[in-house]
């Protein structure tokens, strides 16, 4: 598969912020959890069913509650309470953190180079952000704590990666996760909400193509791709999601704004110009 595909991930979770505010925006976070969980993984099992070794369910646990049961509310909770382009904005930083938990727990210090592409792509960013953002400190907290999830469950999935089939890990870890959430929506929320209207676009958006299709390439990624390359492909995100809101919702882009798209481009090309050149073996 080509990375140009896991590329696509963060593109499609870009929009997360868009169909959440236009077509969603009166469902609980908790439902909506739900609903991009257990659907999903229950199609992806449905195409590829699979039984989970035993020795590998204690880590397909760990995994479903990190990344699933805990990171969609947290995701979700961001998108209801910040703008896509706030949410997005602490979203990218994402490289930085990847770099200071491999510095942290894998002795793993950051090139010069990995450095000042995530800090060129973060500065795009924060161009991209504007100075008329509002910021809700409950949304800002679930934003970075989520963020710091992705970062350590990434470690976890590249220090030992899944031994089996990927399409059937996927669906067992949105299932695993959207059960776990399950309990927590109907003690908070209630009952969960009858989709009607506009409410079918979003919920299947969300659960085909930013959970079924966008979690396969990303775990093929995780396998395939070297981390910080990962990290910096998530600066698609944000880019995205204040593209969506300029493209969909009009929302006029300022010069410093469009200044913040060519750097965080820029940032994604000086990586595939600073990367080091792998030469074959001599015979």
């Amino acid at each position: 598969m080509s990375p140009i595909f896991v590329a696509l991930t963060p593109i499609l979770w870009g929009t997360t912020y868009f169909i959440t505010g236009k077509y969603l925006a009166e469902w609980p976070a908790l439902w909506l959890s739900v609903m991009r969980a257990i659907p999903p993984g229950l199609l992806l099992l449905a195409i590829r069913p699979a039984k989970v070794p035993w020795r590998q369910v204690p880590y397909l646990l760990l995994i479903s509650f990190l990344y699933i049961g805990v990171f969609f509310p947290l995701l979700f909770i961001s998108a209801l309470y910040l703008p896509g382009s706030v949410a997005g904005t602490l979203a990218a930083t994402l490289p930085l953190v990847l770099l200071g938990l491999q510095w942290l727990f894998l002795y793993k210090r950051p090139s010069r180079q990995a450095l000042i592409c995530a800090l060129l792509g973060l500065g795009g960013i924060m161009l991209l952000l504007g100075p008329g953002a509002e910021l809700n400190w409950i949304g800002v907290g679930a934003a970075l704590t989520s963020v710091l999830l992705i970062g350590i469950c990434s470690l976890l999935l590249q220090q030992r990666p899944w031994h089996g089939e990927l399409i059937s890990f996927t669906g067992w870890q949105l299932l695993l996760g959207g059960l776990m959430i399950l309990p927590l929506a109907f003690w908070v929320e209630g009952a969960m909400p009858i989709p009607a209207g506009d409410d079918w676009f979003g919920l299947l958006w969300l659960i085909l193509l930013n959970s079924a299709l966008a979690y396969v390439l990303w775990l093929w990624g995780m396998a395939h791709l070297p981390l910080n390359r990962l990290g910096l492909m998530t600066l698609l995100n944000p880019l995205t999601a204040v593209l969506a809101g300029s493209i969909l919702m009009h929302e006029a882009l300022s010069y410093w704004q469009w200044l913040g798209v060519l750097t965080v481009f820029a940032s994604l090309l000086l990586e595939l110009l600073l990367r080091p050149k792998r030469y074959p073996a001599a015979a």
